[in-house]
């Protein structure tokens, strides 16, 4: 998952495909250690939205639930 501006995102698919998508308000972001979190935990962290931009300015590895252009969650993937 790569960052392009504030709010907006890309993620690539299976076979290298590069799709961008939005965050919402009630977009749910979980962390493990990469976007917050302990990687250590038993459990995700829920992450804010400036977690999950900074992570994603360094290239983070996540599963990205979208509907119709827009995240409806986004998980560490460890």
């Amino acid at each position: 998952m790569s960052y392009l501006a504030p709010g907006k995102y890309t993620v690539s698919g299976p076979k290298g495909e590069e799709q961008a998508f939005f965050t919402a308000e009630n977009t749910e972001i979980w962390g493990a250690g990469d976007i917050c979190g302990d990687e250590n935990g038993q459990s995700a962290t829920k992450c804010t939205e400036q977690e999950l931009e900074a992570a994603a300015q360094k290239g983070v590895s996540a599963e990205v639930t979208i509907s119709e252009g827009i995240a409806t969650r986004i998980t560490d993937d460890h």
